[in-house]
């Protein structure tokens, strides 16, 4: 099934760190090696078959998370918004301030999400917490309702999922929980569809 190929692409993988924290050195988040079609239409099935409650559409952040909203917009038919890190000049475009485990401080700038819409979030991977934090108070924002979030992989370690939480009171829907303690990473449990 699609889950197995994918969880093995976090799997005993090399780590490397930047700032402190620890990154998994794999194909789907940092195309080491190159990431395969079929290692991506793997992942966007996966994602896709979580998608249980209707929505009008998808969000993501354009750095790691836009590869894999698109694919997964391809195959569940669902449209997708984008929350850039520049902005496009449009007066009423919505922006929020956040930080994650590579930037310090940044701003989100929301495209294609409206007022009213009932968004799915959808991301790669949750370390800190503070991009996902970031989107959800953006939606907010907008006056679109959030019904679900689904990520990729968590990486258990930086406790971003209950930071999510505390913070915003949404759950995060973590398709893989990875350790990423040791000197490579670890994978503890996925969701086997």
């Amino acid at each position: 099934m699609y889950f197995t190929k994918v969880r093995e692409n976090f799997d005993n993988q090399d780590l490397y760190e930047i700032n402190g924290l620890k990154f998994i050195l794999n194909s789907l988040t940092e195309q080491v090696p190159a990431t395969t079609p079929e290692l991506l239409r793997l992942a966007a099935e996966w994602i896709s078959s979580e998608i249980k409650i209707e929505c009008d559409k998808l969000l993501t952040e354009e750095d790691k998370g836009a590869i894999l909203i698109a694919a997964v917009s391809l195959q569940s038919g669902i449209p997708f918004g984008m929350a850039r890190w520049y902005p496009n000049q449009l007066a009423d475009q919505i922006s929020e301030i956040f930080s994650c485990e590579y930037v310090k401080e940044g701003t989100l700038y929301i495209s294609g999400i409206e007022k009213n819409d009932r968004v799915v979030i959808i991301d790669d991977v949750i370390s800190t917490g503070g991009t996902m934090i970031g989107l959800i108070r953006s939606i907010e924002k907008i006056g679109a309702t959030i019904i679900d979030i689904i990520v990729l992989a968590e990486k258990i370690e930086y406790n971003g999922v209950q930071r999510i939480k505390t913070e915003t009171g949404h759950d995060v829907r973590s398709l893989i929980k990875v350790s990423v303690k040791g000197e490579k990473s670890q994978v503890l449990d996925a969701i086997t569809g």
